[in-house]
């Protein structure tokens, strides 16, 4: 029963003194504020970029067939909504639904 109090009596000790260290501890401080007590040097200017007329831009990637018929089929899809806008929104279509149904629609048709 002794060894218990013994054990027991430790435990809450080291308990303590944990919390006790715990509050001891500062904060830490956010060193890029201006004004901070703790850091020791002020904070560094930013460096200047260098500018980018030394080297050429780098091309663009050409797209490829298949993008370019799924553009121009985009094209056309945009092209038949506006024109018949006022009667496929009676229908109850929509833009997204309208151009899933023309995109393969015009796809079916090699365009």
């Amino acid at each position: 029963m002794q060894r218990n109090s013994i054990v027991g009596a430790a435990l809450a000790f080291l308990v303590s003194a944990g919390f006790a260290i715990a509050q001891t501890v500062p904060a830490p401080q956010n060193p890029l504020r201006p004004g901070n007590a703790r850091t020791a040097t002020p904070p560094a200017a930013p460096q200047a970029t260098p500018a980018p007329s030394a080297e050429a831009p780098k091309p663009k990637r050409q797209r490829s067939e298949a993008q370019l018929a799924n553009d121009n089929r985009m094209r056309a899809c945009g092209a038949e909504w506006r024109a018949n806008k006022a009667a496929l929104t009676a229908q109850g279509k929509t833009w997204r639904v309208f151009n899933v149904e023309c995109r393969a629609r015009l796809k079916a048709q090699g365009r």
